[in-house]
């Protein structure tokens, strides 16, 4: 079924086909009085109020927008205009595209196109290329729809047409990145997002094409799993269809808003927008998503009863909603075979052509055959390799952790036993006392330190890292973290100098709190006597960038290249001598990440090195 949107872009670009821009629906009495009256005496006046006629009736009644059509194309044919004749076709076209038969829409946009080229009219052209990008990308057929993309793109650039400029890039950005599974996808539709939100446009399309490429946008995160970045999309897009009224894209934005934070383990959001569907009365092809959603959140919940039968609901649609769509297809051909016999008129060539198929019939479908088991081959050796590498990983984690628990942790604790033992039977003079537990002191900071990040890492890998973001000042947590290790770098005669200022973040609070101390701690550890560890932040765009700057040893660039890598990363000794395991940068990434934020540095060796990372604002 196509939904409102789809119509609402195929009018606007039918709009730009009609000759007199100024009639709209309400004009339909008034032109039919005219055309009854048979005042219109010239035949540029007929032409163009057959036209309008058609056009008026696009969307009330096509079986008159269809007879206006084709008396416009015999009345053009009759006198002998190749350019009245070449509109009539448009109106045909227009006419096939809104009762969604393509094909039957680019065979009359085909003749308009070749009579429009034939008198160098570029401006037509442009208005048939368009029509034809929006028509084939709205039945989602890519190749067909980037092809006339790129005549749009052109043509928009030489008439300076900011608008569908934008949409040309947003049809061939989809066409580009047709499984939105990489960050450059993001990236695209995010720039285009923005171009079209600031575009200058009298007509307000701009809005219009801006919701459209949110749905990419949101495609995009759905498949990059960074489901919190799809809200304001989403909510872009339910605004927009409560906006202009339309009831079906409202529910479709519940029902999408419903998923998205049950994906996000937000059981209370969820649980509104599944009710605010099904009180909508969602029609069935948007109604998976809320038994999906309903499935998730009854499994969080513990109601697994309830969340087997919401799954077996959501797949039964999803099935049905898949056997509909062949089933809709093929009538669909069934009846554009029968609705016009003239365009029929290639069947014997058809019918021979099929008798010469059948002899190789045969051998297309040995050559299908083992294509198929090359494909279920590569497949499963595919996935064999991923296993594999899986597994090797994990081996090489487990063995990180036990070098962690067996030597980073054995040793220091080993080594207090042994200095606790000497205090307690009075074998050290007051002044080694005082030294041994000035040591003592250390050794208990850096290893509650390792083992703080050791269990806070484990815990994040066994519960799968679920973030409870809330707003807090940046300033005053970052405040916090600090003050508790002014003493840590006074001990290393290192200057600590908090520049954050204060900020509303929307993020888990302890999370940020640990990503700032081990950062900080880093920076201390590998900043000699007289350096500096500077903390700073800086707003760009929507995010909040938070720095950590020393003037340390910095990194070589084998160091760098596996920073983050738990199964690589090794940790390099501090200016104090101090140990380290590198599992506390990885933690830090897996915050980060986790409440949709980046976390990256720069580092040149002898000069030091900057850790930044990004955390959303409140708007």
């Amino acid at each position: 079924m196509k939904n409102f949107r789809t119509s609402i872009f195929c009018l606007l670009c039918c709009m730009l086909c009609t000759s007199v821009a100024a009639q709209t629906f309400n004009d339909i009495d008034s032109l039919e009085q005219v055309w009854a009256s048979g005042k219109s005496a010239s035949f540029e006046e007929k032409m163009n109020l057959l036209l309008d006629l058609s056009f008026a009736y696009l969307y009330v009644d096509t079986a008159k927008c269809k007879m206006y059509a084709v008396e416009a194309v015999k009345f053009a044919q009759n006198n002998g205009s190749k350019l009245a004749e070449a509109r009539a076709y448009v109106a045909m076209g227009n006419f096939y595209n809104t009762i969604f038969f393509s094909y039957q829409a680019h065979t009359y946009y085909v003749k308009a196109e070749k009579i429009f080229l034939e008198l160098d009219d570029k401006v037509r052209l442009n208005i048939i290329y368009k029509n034809m990008m929006a028509m084939y990308f709205n039945i989602m057929d890519l190749d067909n729809a980037a092809y006339y993309a790129n005549k749009v793109l052109t043509m928009a650039i030489e008439l300076k047409d900011c608008v569908y400029l934008i949409f040309a890039e947003r049809v061939l950005g989809t066409a580009r990145f047709r499984d939105h599974h990489h960050q450059e996808a993001l990236d695209y539709f995010l720039n285009l997002h923005q171009k079209a939100l600031h575009a200058e446009d009298s007509l307000g399309l701009n809005r219009v094409i801006s919701t459209y490429i949110g749905e990419n946008c949101v495609l995009a995160y759905i498949a990059l799993k960074r489901y919190q970045e799809t809200l304001p999309y989403l909510y872009q897009s339910l605004a927009y269809s409560q906006l202009t009224g339309n009831t079906t894209e409202t529910w479709r934005a519940y029902g999408a808003l419903a998923l998205t934070h049950a994906m996000m383990h937000n059981v209370d959001s969820a649980e509104y927008y599944i009710h605010k569907a099904k009180d909508s009365h969602i029609i069935i092809n948007y109604r998976y998503q809320v038994y999906h959603a309903s499935a998730i959140v009854d499994s969080l919940k513990g109601d697994y009863l309830s969340a087997l039968a919401n799954f077996q609901k959501y797949h039964h649609v999803s099935d049905s909603l898949s056997k509909e769509e062949k089933t809709t297809e093929m009538a669909r051909l069934k009846v554009w075979h029968e609705f016009d016999q003239k365009e029929l008129e290639n069947s014997l060539l058809q019918q021979e052509y099929q008798k010469q198929r059948k002899m190789s019939l045969r051998l297309e479908i040995a050559l299908v055959v083992i294509l198929a088991l090359l494909a279920l081959v590569l497949f499963f050796y595919r996935k064999i390799t991923e296993t594999n590498r899986e597994m090797k990983e994990l081996h090489t984690v487990k063995d990180k952790l036990f070098s962690v628990v067996a030597h980073d942790l054995r040793s220091p604790m080993g080594a207090l036993m042994s200095i606790l033992k000497l205090a307690t039977e009075n074998r050290l003079d007051d002044e080694t006392k005082a030294g041994l537990l000035k040591e003592v002191s250390s050794r208990v900071d850096n290893t509650f330190g390792l083992l703080d990040n050791l269990l806070r890492w484990a815990k994040s890998q066994m519960n799968g890292m679920v973030p409870a973001p809330a707003y807090f000042d940046v300033q005053e947590e970052s405040r916090w973290v600090t003050t508790a290790l002014q003493d840590v770098a006074a001990a290393k005669e290192v200057t600590l100098d908090n520049r954050i200022e204060p900020h509303q973040a929307y993020a888990d609070r302890d999370m940020f709190a640990v990503v700032v101390r081990n950062l900080t701690s880093n920076a201390i550890k590998y900043t000699s006597a007289e350096g500096k560890v500077i903390l700073a932040s800086e707003l760009a765009n929507d995010k909040l960038i938070i720095s950590v700057k020393d003037t340390g040893t910095g990194m070589p660039q084998e160091v760098q290249s596996k920073l983050f890598k738990l199964s690589e990363t090794k940790s390099q000794r501090g200016t104090g001598n101090e140990t380290g395991t590198g599992l506390g940068l990885v933690l830090c990434a897996d915050f980060v990440k986790a409440n949709g934020g980046s976390i990256w540095f720069t580092s040149v060796q002898g000069e030091g090195s900057t850790f930044f990372f990004s955390v959303a604002v409140k708007s």
